[in-house]
């Protein structure tokens, strides 16, 4: 595992040294342009110049006591980091100014291999006349065996329609570039073949697989990993097409939707399975983020954002599975983000910050307060609005934070800052995130609201809106939720959807009726039971759409008698703070 980086002239840095813990997941975190990117690609390139010494001088090249000379190789044949040229390698792109033997960058890494031994060995580059030179020095190798596996995996940027089988430099070229996606089929074939070639040794001449050998290669083999951790996610399975290299000209993979079978106690398909290529870009990032990760040839993984297309769920669930496979398979992670959610809910001592002049591990909770305030109003507003407001609004969308909004001023209420803060989560998990900020903002105070959708009515305590379900000691942090099935059956009052359209409500009887079933004049404004548990939601925003009104154009127009009883509880909740 990696303990330590010593950086000369490369890219960002001039100099630069890096103390890493020498096991489970270091997030590298800090503004754009600090280094973060520099030192992972500090790493592939020291692992692709070690693969091409070993090419092309033999194994004895990277082993202590060589005296041998280095090797070069021309700009097309470099391949683990995209660049324009290769003098984008060194410091304000001057690869002159040699040293005495010529080689002006050079990169140490120091690492402890699996028999616990202390290893270093440093890379040294050079480029004249369109050829980078590479040689190897200091190092302490007496066996290749100990060097550590590298693998720099970028964010993922798609899939192509047609991926043919790939070797080994072409895989490591397209990582290199950025095209992890592109090379995403081959991992996921190599994946299953390998299961395949493992149940067919456990089988042997017997007529299945014993059930204890299946549960232990359920447990451990990485493809049996992947498609559990997928079933979980996301309900689906991965189908991998038969692939001869004789006959077929691309590989094919599949998304097979499932869903659990309490009967059968199994999973069952559920759909018709789709090409892997339509799958969104959150879902393609994780499974091709989990597919290395769970590959046992690599044992340090260096990850570049790879939460960057993920939803903020899912982004912790990848995190959860990743901390899963280190503490099973003790492998090292590196990873680059700007995930607020990753960073906040993450141990702090995990957080590898880069917002100082020399970057090291955060120690204290208020450091991750500094970090983010390091970071600045443009690469993180919502931290930036919370320090000065100390007041968060969870909700699922902004328009239930803003109709509350309007009401208070059409009740003359006067509502302190809130920072918005939209999630889907339920009371819980926002708790839990508002716990990891109120570490950092000690002042902080929280309102979360939810749609009531199917819970029972008597879960919503009726004089103040608080989930019974959510039972808790956090003074702070106050869960509430409708008591109708969401906040548009509150804005349901046929005297203020004819008031907003400018035409009289009995224009809109025949609608009132045949769509939701109603009496056409009922006031409905507080009426418990008829609205309560109704699908108003759909049937609104055709009606509004059709009169080319918004809900928010209702929401303006009434009266203070016709805003209901719950919506004025809660803007008075929100008042009081």
């Amino acid at each position: 595992m990696i303990t330590n980086i010593e950086l000369i002239r490369f890219k960002k840095f001039h100099t630069g040294n890096f103390a890493l813990k020498g096991e489970g997941i270091s997030l590298l975190a800090g503004p754009n342009n600090s280094g973060k990117s520099t030192l992972l690609h500090a790493l592939a390139v020291w692992s692709f110049c070690v693969f091409v010494l070993r090419q092309s001088k033999g194994d004895a090249a990277v082993l202590s006591g060589y005296s041998g000379q280095g090797t070069g190789i021309s700009e097309e044949n470099f391949s683990p980091i995209n660049l324009p040229d290769l003098k984008h390698l060194w410091c304000q792109l001057k690869p002159g100014g040699h040293g005495t033997d010529g080689y002006s960058l050079s990169i140490k890494v120091d690492w402890m291999d699996a028999d616990k031994q202390a290893q270093t060995l440093t890379i040294k580059l050079s480029f004249t006349n369109d050829r980078l030179f590479i040689k190897a020095e200091n190092s302490s190798l007496l066996l290749v065996k100990h060097l550590p596996n590298i693998l720099y995996l970028p964010p993922v940027a798609g899939l192509d329609a047609r991926e043919p089988y790939a070797t080994q430099a072409i895989r490591r070229a397209k990582l290199g570039r950025g095209m992890a996606g592109s090379i995403l089929r081959n991992i996921l074939l190599d994946l299953r073949n390998r299961n395949d070639e493992a149940r067919t040794k456990l089988k042997g001449s017997k007529a299945k697989i014993s059930s204890k050998d299946l549960r232990e290669l359920r447990a451990t083999d990485p493809w049996e990993r992947l498609q559990e951790a997928l079933r979980r996610t996301f309900e689906v399975e991965l189908v991998v097409g038969d692939y001869d290299e004789t006959y077929h000209t691309s590989i094919s993979v599949f998304v097979q939707p499932i869903t659990w079978n309490g009967t059968t106690n199994r999973y069952t398909k559920s759909g018709a399975k789709r090409d892997l290529m339509v799958e969104g870009s959150g879902a393609l990032q994780w499974i091709c983020v989990y597919a290395y990760a769970v590959n046992p040839e690599h044992d340090v993984l260096l990850l570049d954002e790879p939460d960057a297309h993920l939803h903020s769920s899912l982004q912790s669930v990848l995190m959860d599975e990743l901390r899963q496979l280190l503490r099973e398979n003790n492998k090292q992670v590196l990873m680059a983000t700007h995930s607020r959610e990753v960073l906040l809910t993450s141990p702090v001592e995990e957080i590898f910050g880069f917002n100082s002049k020399r970057p090291k591990y955060l120690v204290k909770e208020h450091q991750r307060t500094s970090l983010f305030a390091g970071l600045g109003e443009d690469y993180d507003p919502f931290i930036d609005k919370l320090r000065k407001s100390k007041r968060v609004f969870f909700a699922e969308n902004e328009s239930d934070f803003k109709v509350l909004q309007t009401v208070a001023k059409q009740l003359g209420k006067t509502l302190p800052e809130f920072t918005f803060y939209p999630t889907t989560e339920s009371h819980k998990e926002r708790r839990k995130f508002y716990l990891k900020l109120k570490s950092a903002i000690p002042e902080l105070k929280a309102i979360s609201l939810r749609d009531r959708d199917e819970k029972p009515i008597n879960q919503v305590c009726e004089t103040t809106l608080r989930d019974k379900s959510d039972n808790h000691k956090e003074e702070c942090f106050f869960s509430r939720t409708w008591r109708r099935r969401e906040i548009e059956n509150y804005a349901f009052v046929l005297q203020a959807i004819a008031r907003a359209a400018n035409i009289g409500a009995e224009d809109l009887k025949s609608w009132w009726e045949e769509e939701m079933g109603l009496a056409p004049m009922f006031d409905y404004t507080n009426a418990d039971g008829p609205l309560d548990n109704m699908q108003c939601k759909d049937p609104l925003n055709r009606k509004l759409k059709e009169l080319k009104l918004s809900t928010m154009d209702v929401w303006t127009t009434m009266s203070e008698d016709e805003i209901h009883g719950d919506v004025k509880i809660l803007v008075s909740q929100m008042a009081e703070f």
